[in-house]
């Protein structure tokens, strides 16, 4: 019996989440079978349990992929930027947007959640788990506001958490919409407007 090596272990993890990618974003997930995935993969039904335990197993997997380069890029944004809230906040909303234009596994994670996915009982695991991702950045962006009202670059009126939960409106419309016709717009210059005019709106 030939011993497979970390190496080919992790070769076939890739691959089978690269076949998920696309059948979710063809298919939908309700629609996906875990066999239709690995056999999309070229592989076993015992070799996609042997990574991953369910569908939603996949779908985490498929988010963890694309969160480390964007919890790089704050952490970066963090260091150079300390004493500038609204630069760090326009330089994260746009390095998102980047990522959803240029990096087919961040397009097709998004599309699969805007468009592909269902939340009924089976997926409503996925429908958390994106809801405390998206709850705990709000949070950030929240303080980064909060902090740039505290300098006195954001007018004392504003409300912070009301600004921010229609900036993600604002980049989720966005998202939406360019995901539906990804000719019809370019998505990182049609961001980079409206972030910079919305943002203008506080100051």
């Amino acid at each position: 019996m030939v011993r497979r090596t970390k190496a080919d272990a992790l070769t076939t993890k890739n691959e089978l989440l690269d076949a998920a990618e696309r059948l979710f974003s063809e298919r939908g997930v309700s629609n996906t079978s875990m066999m239709q995935v690995a056999e999309a993969a070229g592989v076993t039904r015992g070799a996609i349990y042997h990574h991953f335990e369910n569908k939603l197993d996949l779908i985490y997997a498929l988010m963890e992929r694309v969160s480390l380069p964007v919890d790089e890029m704050r952490d970066e944004l963090r260091a150079q930027l300390p004493d500038e809230p609204l630069r760090q906040l326009r330089e994260r909303s746009l390095h998102v947007v980047h990522q959803v234009q240029h990096d087919p596994h961040m397009q097709a994670l998004v599309n699969i959640l805007c468009h592909k996915c269902e939340y009924v009982e089976d997926t409503l695991p996925i429908h958390l788990r994106h809801l405390s991702g998206r709850n705990e950045c709000i949070e950030e962006f929240v303080k980064l506001v909060e902090l740039a009202q505290q300098q006195g670059s954001v007018r004392a009126e504003v409300e912070p958490r009301t600004f921010v939960i229609g900036l993600f409106a604002l980049v989720d419309g966005l998202f939406y919409n360019w995901l539906l016709d990804t000719d019809y717009f370019d998505l990182g210059r049609a961001a980079e407007r409206t972030i910079d005019t919305y943002l203008a709106g506080i100051q």
